[in-house]
């Protein structure tokens, strides 16, 4: 029996699945949608955090979710409603943790002649991500591309 909450209306509709403080962006079918939540499809199996933005272009929707179901391919959403004051909360924390790293002091001037190496500076990130985005360090692969 259907615990649905919502009728729900089979579409074909162009998605993205947006998480990682919108680091992380997967592109994926929404099969069914309603008033409470989606039904979305990939290509391949895809693990996905318990919570997550989901973007449909096409119907300039973006919403804030709550993964309920998954077997591999297919995942059910049920949307939050609250999503536009928590994306909005998200930003404006990630604006303000940025804005504390832009001030923080040089370590130049502070007598110390080790500066921190690339691979010291992404690991700091990638432990920032994984905490913003509430999920383990482990799970976080950043890319660093320098073109010359």
């Amino acid at each position: 029996m259907e615990q649905r909450r919502s009728s729900r209306n089979r579409t074909l509709l162009q998605g993205r699945v947006v998480f990682n403080n919108r680091f992380s962006l997967i592109d994926c079918t929404v099969r069914d949608l309603s008033e409470a939540g989606a039904q979305i499809a990939f290509a391949h199996p895809v693990t996905l955090p318990s919570e997550l933005e989901l973007e449909i272009p096409r119907k300039e929707l973006s919403i804030l979710a709550r993964v309920m179901w998954s077997d591999g391919k297919s995942h059910g959403l049920m949307f939050i409603k609250a999503a536009h004051a928590t994306t909005a909360g998200s930003a404006s924390a990630a604006s303000v943790e940025t804005k504390a790293l832009d001030q923080q002091p040089s370590q130049e001037g502070d007598g110390s002649n080790s500066a921190p190496t690339i691979q010291d500076v992404l690991e700091e990130a990638r432990t920032r991500i994984a905490h913003i985005a509430r999920v383990p360090t482990e799970t976080v692969r950043l890319k660093l591309e320098i073109d010359f």
